[in-house]
């Protein structure tokens, strides 16, 4: 649960301010430079808001980054198994679909929570966001591009957590009374 007390006006400038600077940059980057990234820049938005909203606890930053990756996985499963089910059986397409999405995402929730809780595929906001992410970009080969943006969204919502505590540290010690 994040911190609901009220912040000073120097920590929400200095919180807007490093990210809005942080997201200039990416910005330029995505746009400045033509990649096949370009199109992906709302996805680098998806991996920010999971980190901040989950915290920028250090210690989970690698679970964040495998179990987005992991996610991957299964939203391969999630854009195939319905296709792969009327391939096989006498079915309309909308009863595939839905017996898919039941299937597995109570599979994966049943693995994540039974088995993979606390490792570094536990995080399941993050799988969940890579599959609405590739679920969004509509295609496999969408992957590399998603993965690398969601992951750059959150190396940088992390990096940009360790400048602003570094920045508040600084304007308490610069800002702190000393005794003589």
């Amino acid at each position: 649960m994040q911190n609901r007390s009220p912040i000073s006006t120097f920590q929400a400038l200095t919180i807007a301010i490093v990210r809005g600077l942080a997201f200039s940059l990416i910005t330029l980057i995505y746009l400045g430079i033509q990649t096949p990234l370009t199109p992906y820049l709302w996805v680098v938005y998806t991996g920010f808001f999971l980190s901040t909203a989950l915290g920028c606890d250090r210690h989970r930053f690698f679970s964040y980054l495998c179990s987005l990756g992991c996610g991957f996985l299964w939203g391969i499963l999630y854009l195939h198994m319905s296709g792969w089910i009327t391939s096989l059986l006498p079915v309309s397409m909308l009863a595939a679909t839905v017996f898919s999405e039941f299937f597995l995402t109570s599979s994966l929730l049943f693995i994540h929570l039974k088995f993979l809780k606390g490792t570094l595929l536990g995080t399941i906001p993050a799988v969940f966001a890579a599959i609405a992410v590739l679920f969004s970009s509509g295609s496999l080969s969408a992957i590399p591009w998603c993965a690398i943006s969601a992951g750059t969204g959150i190396c940088m919502a992390f990096l940009t957590e360790l400048v602003i505590q570094w920045i508040l540290r600084m304007h308490d010690h610069l800002t702190t009374p000393r005794l003589p």
